[in-house]
């Protein structure tokens, strides 16, 4: 992890301008945007988005892990929330995401390689490098080879998000520079702490998209279900107990296992960066699957409908005097820190 980060970058200097100069030509606080990882859940950032754009908040700078590294590049990189709604619906059904998946035969690094799914990006990012976003971004990965968490703030976007996005087991790790990285939300589920202090930044929102450990005890969370559609109703009766064999992520194979050991771990690191974010924002849906993509208008309207709750602590942080030294910024904003909620029918 790079422990100093310099912003010699024009489209950078840019945001750093706009973000000194409210529209009385006073001081704005500087506003950071956490977003988490969460699979097909992610699309939820982009309503939140669509929400802070609408409502003219400002975002001086973006920190995104797996599918918030994702949606937060293309944000970056200059995409609308209508942009970014666009992108979504082209992922119309399920047929339509297989299509961008390269499969790994004999399946010995992961499922697939998730090389089409980084040239998708590319339609948008192309070879753009941090340097030449509009907004300030940072892209968290798990380096492999440290065991540590890896902000990557230079070179190739897309790259970076296709290494923070590279879900531990269904994706082969992604190899950078001599070094493996696979998903930042191994690490970093909700890179707050980490956001807050590259940027110096007065309050960050957190967008968190994964569940909380009541919706499993509840077990109304399905995202390690996989639901079997009328048609192939009988066909599962009938050859269920192959079919447990011989499919690892069904319910305590080794995938299985895996993603719920490593959720454990996610969740515990997602209740300390949610304390240490002056405002949280978490859509809740009770009917997902991290691969359900093709639901995105679920997605879109419970982030939409979070962030406009949200909507009076985000505004009180504007009214923050950023002249207070950062120890009694904190003490004001602190009655403002919200957990929010939409349940999904």
């Amino acid at each position: 992890m790079n422990n100093q980060l310099q912003l010699p970058f024009q489209g950078w200097r840019r945001a750093e301008e706009s973000s000194k100069h409210g529209s009385g030509g006073g001081k704005a606080p500087r506003i950071g945007l956490a977003l988490s990882s969460g699979g097909a859940r992610g699309l939820a950032h982009a309503g939140v988005i669509q929400v802070l754009e609408e409502e003219g908040i400002p975002i001086t700078a973006i920190a995104g892990c797996s599918m918030g590294a994702y949606v937060g590049s293309l944000w970056a990189a200059g995409l609308s929330g209508a942009d970014l709604e666009e992108r979504a619906r082209e992922i119309k059904d399920r047929a339509t995401l297989k299509s961008l998946m390269d499969y790994i035969i004999p399946p010995s690094e992961g499922l697939i390689r998730g090389e089409k799914l980084r040239r998708h990006l590319e339609r948008d990012l192309g070879e753009k490098t941090f340097a030449d976003l509009d907004k300030p971004l940072i892209v968290i990965a798990t380096d492999l080879d440290r065991l540590t968490p890896h902000v990557f703030d230079s070179g190739r976007v897309s790259h970076a998000v296709h290494a923070s996005s590279a879900i531990p087991a269904v994706c082969a790790p992604v190899s950078l520079n001599g070094r493996r990285y696979t998903d930042g939300g191994a690490s970093e589920p909700l890179p707050v702490t980490i956001l807050k202090k590259r940027f110096h930044l007065d309050a960050v929102i957190a967008v968190n998209v994964m569940p909380a450990p009541d919706d499993f005890e509840s077990k109304s969370d399905r995202g390690f279900m996989s639901e079997d559609k009328p048609a192939f109703q009988v066909f599962s009766r009938m050859f269920r107990t192959f079919w447990q064999k011989v499919n690892l992520l069904a319910y305590g194979n080794v995938l299985d296992t895996f993603r719920r050991a490593l959720m454990a771990a996610q969740l515990h690191l997602i209740a300390k960066e949610e304390a240490a974010a002056d405002v949280v924002i978490h859509p809740h849906f009770v009917t997902s699957t991290w691969h359900d993509f093709e639901n995105f208008g679920q997605y879109l309207q419970a982030g939409r409908d979070a962030a406009t709750a949200a909507l009076p602590a985000v505004r009180a942080l504007l009214e923050t005097d950023t002249n207070l030294n950062q120890e009694t910024i904190s003490h004001e904003i602190a009655p403002s820190h919200t957990r929010l909620e939409r349940h999904a029918a």
